[in-house]
C-alpha cells in the first residue's frame, strides 16, 4: 500500500482516508449563499434570511462592513441594517468573496497559507462564469461553472488541514509550473490534490460537477464531454496565466487543446485578453479574501 510520508512519519493510503473523515461537514450554508447571490431571481430577503441563519457567515460579513474599508459612521448590528446602508449588489458581492472563507476554513481563522488558494480559486469562479455565459448557457448553469471554479482546488486545503507542515512546503515552492504540480506531489506525499479533492466531494456527496471539477481539473480529456468542465478547466488555466504576469515565476501553463479552442472559438491568449472585460469584478473579489481579527482587510500576493 502507498504511504505517504510527512516528515519523520507516514500515512498509508488508508491512515489518510481516515484522517479525511474527520473533515467537518460541508457548509451547505456557504454553498446556498453562492447559489442566491448569483442569481438574479432570487429577492434579496431570501439572501438575507440565509445569510442570518449562518451565525459564522454574519460574523464574517459584520466584522468586514465595519472595517474601515467602509468607513461607515454607524456601527452596524444585523444584516438587514448592511443591506440599507451598502446595497444589495455590494452585499451580495460581500457574500460571494466570503462564502469561501467558511467553505475553504470551517469557520475557523483563514490560515494565511491558504490565501494564495482562496485568492486562485475566486479568480478561476469568476472566469469559469464569464466563459459559460459566453457559450449561452442559462444563469443556473453559469452559476454552476462559478461554484465549481471556485472549489477546485478544494484538495489542497484538505491536504494543508491534514499535513499542514508537508504541504506548506509544497504551497511555498512557487517555483513549480502547475502542469508540474502534480507530479511534485506524488513524489512528496503520494497522493494529489485532485485525488482527495475527488474523494472529499463525493465523501460530501456534492453535484456531481463540483466533484469531477474537484477531480478532474487538470484533465483537459476528462472535460471533453461537458461544456462546464470545459469552461473550469480553461479558467485554471487563464487565472494561472495571470498570475505569472504578476510574479517574476517562470511557470508554463498547459496550451489549451484543440477541442477547447474549437469550443471557446479562440486560444487561450485571446481567451486571457478578453478575460480584462471582468478585471474590476476580479479585483473587488480579491480585496476582499483577508478578513483579519479585527476588521481590517489586507492585500497578498495570488498563487496558483
Amino acid at each position: 500500500m502507498a504511504t505517504i510520508a510527512c516528515g519523520p512519519m507516514a500515512f498509508s493510503e488508508s491512515d489518510l482516508l481516515s484522517l479525511m473523515k474527520t473533515m467537518p461537514a460541508f457548509p451547505h450554508s456557504g454553498y446556498r449563499i453562492l447559489k442566491i447571490a448569483n442569481d438574479i431571481n432570487h429577492p434579496p430577503k431570501e439572501l438575507v434570511k440565509v445569510i442570518e441563519q449562518d451565525p459564522i457567515l454574519t460574523m464574517h460579513l459584520l466584522k468586514l462592513v465595519n472595517s474601515e474599508h467602509f468607513g461607515l459612521a454607524k456601527k452596524i448590528t444585523a444584516i438587514k441594517e448592511a443591506v440599507v446602508f451598502l446595497g444589495l449588489n455590494t452585499m451580495k458581492n460581500l457574500a460571494l468573496a466570503i462564502a469561501p472563507v467558511e467553505l475553504l476554513g470551517g469557520g475557523k481563522e483563514f490560515p494565511k497559507a491558504l490565501t494564495s488558494i482562496l485568492r486562485h480559486s475566486l479568480t478561476t469562479a469568476i472566469i469559469a462564469k464569464k466563459l459559460a455565459r459566453d457559450l449561452g448557457v442559462n444563469e443556473n448553469q453559469a452559476t454552476d461553472c462559478y461554484v465549481a471554479g471556485l472549489l477546485h482546488d478544494f484538495g489542497k486545503v484538505a491536504l494543508f488541514q491534514l499535513i499542514p507542515q508537508r504541504y506548506e512546503l509544497l504551497l511555498k515552492r512557487s517555483y513549480i509550473p502547475e502542469s508540474s504540480f502534480l507530479d511534485a506531489e506524488m513524489n512528496s506525499i503520494s497522493t494529489t490534490h485532485t485525488v482527495v479533492g475527488e474523494h472529499l466531494g463525493r465523501s460530501w456527496q456534492l453535484p456531481e460537477l463540483i466533484i469531477r471539477s474537484m477531480g478532474r481539473h487538470h484533465d483537459p480529456e476528462s472535460c471533453a464531454d461537458s461544456p462546464l468542465l470545459a469552461c473550469v478547466y480553461t479558467a485554471n488555466l487563464i487565472a494561472n496565466r495571470m498570475l505569472q504576469k504578476h510574479s517574476e515565476s517562470s511557470n508554463d501553463t498547459y496550451p489549451l487543446p484543440p477541442s477547447l479552442v474549437s469550443l471557446f472559438g479562440r486560444d487561450l491568449e485571446s481567451l486571457s485578453v478578453t478575460m480584462g472585460l471582468i478585471a474590476d469584478e476580479i479585483d473587488q473579489a480579491l480585496l476582499l479574501t483577508t478578513i483579519q481579527e479585527d476588521g481590517s482587510l489586507t492585500e497578498s500576493t495570488p498563487h496558483s
